[in-house]
């Protein structure tokens, strides 16, 4: 995905595979959303963290248009699609800006199922502790999700500056053992308490 996308900063880290409700409201960013209804394209969404951009982000697209207000403001899900590196960005004439990208990609690895399998025990346990009842859809999901560790990160309770961390690792696997750490300081907490 070599190529220049419009980029949208936000308080929000998306991870492909995953779907997000956004109310758009800045003049610039109604300009952008109707060019990509009206090309059926998409835009990257980059987490804004410690005053920057960050350098990876999620090309997303909108999968479905809920509201739209008479002042032009709108509500959307979008549904992340693919990972990509920012090289360089620079404002658009509409005023909101515009980044020269690469896809970032996975390392080619076979997916350990150990890990797959010690994760979602993690995250059942956890549910449990915290009496976190999840949706059927939820867990519908995580089963044909072939990255599982974004699915579970969606529901994890991960810092912000956590989620990024975890969407810049480069493979399942360093993902997998990322999200049992986390979990087993959590449990670790709350049984030493």
């Amino acid at each position: 995905m070599n190529s220049t996308i419009p980029i949208f900063p936000l308080n929000l880290v998306v991870f492909p595979g995953s779907k997000y409700p956004l109310h758009i409201f800045e003049e610039r960013y109604k300009i952008l959303l109707q060019k990509c209804l009206k090309e059926n394209s998409g835009f990257g969404i980059v987490a804004f963290i410690d005053k920057r951009i960050s350098d990876v982000g999620v090309y997303v697209k909108v999968s479905e248009v809920l509201k739209t207000y008479i002042n032009g403001e709108i509500d959307i899900v979008v549904l992340g699609l693919e990972r990509f590196l920012i090289n360089s960005t620079s404002l658009h004439r509409d005023g909101y800006y515009v980044a020269d990208t690469e896809t970032y990609s996975d390392e080619s690895i076979i997916i350990d199922p150990e890990l797959v399998d010690e994760l979602q025990n993690e995250f059942e346990d956890i549910a449990d502790l915290a009496n976190y009842k999840l949706e059927d859809a939820f867990w519908n999901n995580l089963k044909s999700s072939k990255l599982k560790s974004y699915k579970i990160a969606e529901k994890s309770g991960l810092s912000y500056e956590q989620q990024q961390e975890l969407l810049i690792l480069k493979n399942e696997n360093e993902r997998l053992n990322y999200l049992i750490s986390y979990f087993t300081s959590i449990k670790t907490k709350v049984n030493g308490a």
